[in-house]
């Protein structure tokens, strides 16, 4: 007898459940797991202001959310709205790979119970995992990457070179966290066939961005999606040297048409036009489509409204739990709705609204709520910082269309005086 090569999950449990293969897969759910609030770093610029070891979700109450979501799914109202919806299993924290058992004794009662209902997220269902990549390398973590391989897509965070991934992105005592997410990084781009991570960019580490990225990219990175922290402190000197900063790296992707290998997300040409009246969404995804399930079983809008997140003395948000389900209060529905009812233009001022350069331009719902006290009101502590990256991206888009001589251009809508506070009259020339 010849025995067969099929093995695991991805290739046993297609031609076990056929029918599963054909469901029309036309949506993605997004739930996550608070596995606990500890965390081995205490990064500068972290929203999570209230890390402890005390929090952590238990086998019992991880196993009763994985119940739960199927509950929810055969009502089809929050969650399963979309019947044909796959699922995405986010499990952060805190650190994550703290709770890695949890984790996977978590994904096999989920996988089991799938298979049990001939649900179709047996089949439709990815694993996502955020790290910082202190316990990558750890046996533990590599066993548990290795079973997950099929369906797992983990990150680490890591900020470029040692000068900025230094700056905040630190253990405890204040020492920096370079060395040991360097080796882990390394280790993950050998295994991983997705070249990519998250920086985030804040006012504190600004200055090492064009540098850091080009360290990432000669690391053999592909993709980096960087990110600039909506938080307050953003100035116009902040502004100035995110600018310059962009320029290098511009010049950087433009010299030996380095463009075409890498990619990075602050260089977007659909950003710093004006947007129509008519597209009015929402543009956070923290209003309900981001569902946040902690170590009580408590069910919030996003990461961002519950206690780990939100400053001393605000109340969460909370719109449900595992055990009742979804909108069983009056409270509950009262806050669904008045998420579900934020819109660009409910949000903004007619300044805000009516901005030149609106496209591309992001917020965080629950930020806004943590400052202003409702989510229904924008705050713009990042201006500046968007303004900073239109101008280097019409600076970098015509740059290239240029260079691959196309008739096209860039369109500067950016009003003269933002331009001259951030550029000045020279480099707008240039």
């Amino acid at each position: 007898m010849v025995r067969s090569k099929i093995q695991g999950f991805q290739d046993i449990y297609p031609l076990m459940y056929p029918e599963l293969q054909c469901t029309n897969i036309s949506a993605v759910e997004n739930v996550t797991f608070i596995v606990t609030w500890d965390c081995s770093l205490r990064c500068k610029y972290c929203y999570e202001g209230n890390k402890d070891t005390q929090h952590r979700m238990s086998l019992e109450t991880a196993k009763r959310a994985v119940d739960f979501l199927f509950e929810e799914d055969r009502k089809h109202e929050y969650i399963g709205s979309n019947p044909n919806s796959a699922i995405i299993l986010e499990f952060i924290g805190g650190e994550p790979l703290l709770e890695t058992d949890l984790i996977d004794s978590t994904i096999e009662y989920f996988r089991h119970k799938a298979l049990q209902e001939r649900h179709r997220w047996a089949l439709h269902h990815m694993i996502s995992i955020s790290t910082n990549g202190v316990n990558y390398e750890t046996s533990r973590v590599q066993r548990f990457v290795e079973k997950y391989k099929e369906r797992l897509s983990i990150s680490i965070s890591i900020d470029g070179n040692k000068q900025l991934h230094d700056s905040c992105r630190v253990f405890p005592n204040g020492s920096g966290s370079y060395d040991v997410v360097e080796s882990a990084f390394k280790l993950y781009l050998k295994q991983s066939g997705h070249r990519t991570t998250k920086l985030t960019i804040a006012p504190d580490n600004v200055m090492h961005l064009s540098e850091a990225c080009t360290h990432l990219y000669e690391m053999g990175l592909q993709d980096i999606l960087s990110n600039c922290v909506y938080e307050k402190g953003w100035t116009v000197e902040h502004a100035r040297t995110l600018y310059k900063e962009m320029k290098k790296l511009a010049d950087y992707l433009l010299q030996d048409n380095r463009y075409e290998r890498y990619t990075n997300s602050l260089f977007d040409e659909l950003i710093g036009h004006p947007m129509p009246e008519e597209d009015n969404q929402n543009w956070c995804g923290g209003t309900g489509k981001m569902l946040a399930i902690d170590n009580e079983g408590l069910v919030y809008p996003c990461l961002r409204y519950t206690p780990l997140s939100l400053r001393a003395g605000l109340k969460p948000i909370v719109i449900g739990d595992i055990h009742t389900g979804i909108a069983t209060t009056a409270k509950h529905k009262e806050d669904i709705n008045c998420l579900k009812c934020i819109t660009r233009k409910s949000q903004s001022t007619q300044q805000c609204f009516a901005c030149p350069i609106a496209s591309g331009c992001a917020w965080c719902s629950a930020y806004n709520y943590e400052e202003a006290g409702t989510p229904n009101k924008r705050v713009t502590y990042i201006c500046v910082m968007h303004q900073a990256r239109v101008l280097a991206n019409i600076y970098y888009w015509n740059k290239l269309y240029k260079q691959l001589d196309m008739d096209k251009q860039f369109k500067n809508h950016v009003p003269e005086q933002w331009a001259m506070d951030i550029a000045g009259k020279m480099n707008l020339q240039s």
